[in-house]
């Protein structure tokens, strides 16, 4: 019998304002290849730094496996993580917006930094323009499913 091994993500946005969710979409994502080789290290601890941030911006070009950053990234933090079951690892920020602030984001990426330099991007989604500002935060859900 053969194996196979693959990770499937999507991404869950939802646009919040005063504790009530405007409205939510889901989108799958693309494993990019510098996510695919960081798990193959971290399989036989090559690497020991593990995904752990979640970066937000408003590129609207497509994601692409050859990716390795974020068009337009306007924000980036570290995520909650857990493991949710059946084999599925969960990353989750809610993103806040400071008065003057206001983006229509589109994209999203999950990192191994809250550091833009130097870090390395696990996947990317594009997905319609969710306009935020002081008042709307934004809450990014990220599921990966290894199968």
């Amino acid at each position: 019998m053969k194996e196979t091994l693959k990770l499937k993500g999507i991404f869950i946005i939802e646009r919040i304002k005063n504790g009530k969710v405007l409205d939510r979409e889901i989108v799958e994502n693309t494993i990019v290849n510098t996510g695919k080789e960081r798990v193959a290290k971290l399989l036989n601890d090559v690497s020991s730094t593990h995904f752990r941030a979640i970066g937000i911006g408003e590129g609207t070009t497509g994601a692409l496996a050859t990716d390795s950053a974020l068009e337009t990234e306007r924000k980036r933090a570290t995520a909650s993580l857990s493991y949710e079951a059946d084999y599925k690892a969960k990353f989750e920020y809610t993103f806040t917006f400071n008065s003057g602030e206001s983006y229509a984001i589109t994209e999203a990426g999950v990192f191994d930094s809250a550091v833009v330099s130097g870090s390395t991007m696990l996947n990317r989604a594009t997905f319609s323009a969710k306009n935020v500002d002081v008042d709307v935060s934004l809450k990014v859900t990220v599921k990966i499913t290894v199968s």
